[in-house]
């Protein structure tokens, strides 16, 4: 015989009303006692031990630790760029001019950038893509493809920590410095191209944090 939702309720959400605060009570006293075990801990201990204790979890880095996490840093990042300028863009691209350059953004840190630009033909139009968050510029190319057959020019940033950029691997500080990055290399396209401003800009943001930077730019 089969059983009805409502005889079921008591097994699922009616029997969870229930046991989630029998829960908070537990996960309070557990807080509570594990604070007074640390308390009673730290008075246990020599005050010599204490102190340079604490001083050691507020002292800054040291100059060669610093060293040390810049060096790997930089090798990391050419690695990735590397990589980056290894991606085959020619397959399925012979009739566009492609290129891959380093663009200084708007806090002197280089930039990865590609490019697709109509061999043929009144170019209509240039596209900027801004990538989503784990991504990078090369996973474009055969979008830059279709968009460059129909005379569109195409450019693609790699965000900082992204691809060939500048940056730890994944990390972007802030979104405000992607803005500032994209409103920088939308200058130097202008300015590479005097009739822009008759020429319309668009940002492709196939994620949410790249909305902002669409927002601003």
């Amino acid at each position: 015989m089969s059983s009805t939702a409502a005889e079921m309720e008591p097994l699922t959400s009616g029997a969870s009303n229930r046991i989630i605060p029998v829960l908070k009570t537990v996960r309070t006293s557990l807080l509570f006692i594990h604070s007074l075990l640390f308390s009673l801990l730290l008075l246990l201990l020599p005050r010599r031990y204490r102190s340079r204790t604490m001083a050691d979890s507020t002292s800054p880095p040291s100059p060669s630790k610093l060293g040390k996490r810049r060096r790997l840093e930089e090798e990391d990042t050419l690695k990735r760029r590397a990589l980056a300028e290894g991606i085959d863009m020619t397959t399925g691209n012979e009739d566009c001019r492609w290129n891959t350059f380093l663009f200084f953004g708007a806090r002197r840190n280089a930039l990865f950038v590609r490019s697709w630009l109509p061999i043929t033909g009144q170019m209509k139009g240039i596209l900027v893509i801004i990538h989503g968050l784990n991504e990078h510029s090369g996973r474009y190319g055969q979008f830059a493809k279709q968009l460059t057959s129909s005379n569109f020019g195409v450019y693609a940033m790699d965000w900082t920590g992204h691809g060939g950029s500048d940056g730890l691997h994944g990390y972007v500080p802030s979104l405000d410095h992607v803005v500032a990055d994209t409103g920088a290399l939308l200058e130097k396209i202008k300015s590479e191209y005097p009739w822009s401003t008759m020429l319309p800009f668009w940002s492709l943001n196939w994620r949410s944090c790249g909305f902002k930077g669409s927002l601003k730019s």
